[in-house]
């Protein structure tokens, strides 16, 4: 990938990464319980909220899958995958929030203990896991080194991935939300000016509308319907994102939590309309001859931004770039972090664990899944295939046994839960494997297909679909297990705040 950088812009981008790891140093003198490292000891309020909520669900996988589908099919991105994100959001912050933070639950696979039982929520705590590896922040930071810095990938995203995972290790949530609110400022800013510019660079809408396609502006694009579907049925994810529960957690009230969520999501609409329209304005950057016509899709959108923007702001834009990876890779191996302390190593392993053992292999686990992040992220060509995966994970596993612990009041036993999140992970490997064994790989979608008739007519199954098959077997091993098992004590969660 070319690249040019001028120096300040360096010396801006040096500056930046050296504040990150002071927040870490102070911040780590001020944790006292696991609660202070892993909630903040429940004494955050809105603004933070929206800081480190904005930053963290809104990180280089959106910055770059946006932008990478907003270049291959225009308004697509917006109507047909980020949408439906906006709206589950909406629900969260009107039906979910109180439930959640009401209850004092520190982890998301918790609520599978309080209602199945251990053995459902240790495979909650994989799935969630899986889901909170930093892979698609990492994978991005890699393209961004090779543009920023010239290095390769693997390289740039174990340095600047390293950072990230060293404030972390070192101050916990307080250290996650402090560096969130500087990088929640550099992300907006940034992008707020770069995509103007952008467009004003290339000659206005109105040329932009001239030299891209007109299925780009059509609001589903040119996109096969069962993979839009896919795309959107992604965001079901968000209704169990297992990071934006631990914010709820941490949360002063279930009020600050909702009205968070609430602004959170006007900044994210706004910022998803910038992404989309910088995506389109990088395909025409592209189409005028501005750009190599060589650019891939993953960077055309930071390629464009960074040439649009003068010397100082770009290094601005570069350092909010590489803000926004960094608050996505702490606040989720954060998470991973605890799933494997609170949710595998307390019920399992000691059940008597202190504070200090709890925060010492929260902050063992969150090496672990820094280290795992990493060799899966180079597994995928492109972002959204591997932003999918991941969320087919967590949605095929946990989606049916949590929702129906916080708002199903019928029968629940702990076969339901586990039969529902075993069958679910099982089904997602065996399909994804599956796939890879029978299907033909397509280099223009970055996917496999598998493709079949029947009666004269083709059929054609997408890695993508996975969701559409794993999510009903999850379900359907919900109504078995509760039918065959039985209502205990452990599988109710009556007598919660629920």
């Amino acid at each position: 990938m070319d690249h040019f950088v001028p120096t300040i812009d360096y010396l801006i981008i040096f500056l930046y990464l050296v504040m990150l790891v002071s927040i870490g140093i102070y911040s780590y003198k001020k944790d006292t319980s696991y609660e202070d490292f892993i909630l903040a000891g429940r004494g955050m309020t809105t603004p933070m909220l929206i800081s480190t909520m904005v930053s963290t669900y809104y990180g280089l996988d959106i910055l770059f899958g946006s932008s990478e589908m907003a270049f291959n099919d225009g308004l697509m991105a917006f109507f047909g995958y980020a949408l439906s994100t906006l709206v589950f959001y909406l629900f969260i912050a009107f039906y979910m929030a109180d439930k959640l933070r009401s209850a004092n639950f520190i982890s998301l696979p918790e609520i599978l203990e309080k209602a199945y039982g251990r053995k459902t929520s240790s495979i909650g705590a994989i799935s969630s896991m899986v889901y909170c590896l930093p892979t698609t922040s990492l994978f991005a930071l890699g393209r961004v080194s090779e543009f920023v810095f010239g290095i390769d990938a693997y390289y740039g995203a174990f340095i600047l991935g390293g950072i990230a995972l060293a404030y972390t290790l070192l101050g916990g949530l307080k250290a996650v939300a402090i560096t969130d609110t500087i990088q929640f400022s550099l992300m907006c800013i940034t992008v707020a000016v770069g995509v103007p510019l952008l467009v004003y660079e290339i000659g206005g809408f109105i040329a932009i509308q001239e030299l891209v396609p007109t299925g780009h502006f059509k609001l589903f694009g040119t996109v096969p319907p069962w993979l839009l579907i896919a795309y959107a049925s992604s965001s079901l994810a968000v209704l169990i994102d297992p990071s934006l529960y631990q914010r709820i957690f941490a949360a002063r009230s279930a009020r600050q939590a909702r009205n968070a969520i609430l602004t959170s999501t006007v900044i994210w609409t706004t910022f998803d309309w910038l992404v989309v329209a910088g995506g389109i304005a990088a395909l025409a950057a592209v189409t005028s001859g501005i750009l190599s016509s060589n650019v891939h899709p993953n960077d055309a959108f930071l390629i464009a931004v960074t040439y649009a923007l003068p010397i100082g702001l770009s290094g601005i834009f570069l350092a909010g770039v590489i803000a926004t990876a960094m608050s996505t890779i702490d606040g989720y191996t954060l998470v991973a972090g605890s799933n494997i302390s609170y949710d595998m190593y307390r019920p399992l392993v000691n059940p008597e664990a202190t504070d200090a053992q709890l925060v010492k292999v929260t902050k063992i686990g969150i090496v672990m899944a820094w280290t795992l992040g990493y060799v899966i992220a180079f597994q995928f060509d492109r972002i959204m295939a591997l932003l999918i995966f991941v969320t087919t994970v967590i949605t095929s596993t946990v989606f049916v046994p949590v929702l129906m612990a916080l708002f199903y009041r019928g029968k629940k036993t702990s076969l339901a839960g586990l039969l529902s999140c075993g069958a679910g992970l099982a089904s997602v490997l065996i399909f994804y494997i599956g796939m890879s064994q029978i299907g033909d790989y397509n280099e223009t979608w970055g996917t496999y297909i598998f493709s079949f008739s029947i009666g004269g007519n083709t059929f054609s199954i997408w890695q993508e679909y996975a969701l559409f098959f794993c999510l009903p077997i999850s379900l359907l091993g919900f109504f078995v297990g509760n039918i065959f098992g039985n209502k205990t004590e452990e599988a109710s969660l009556e007598g919660e705040a629920l």
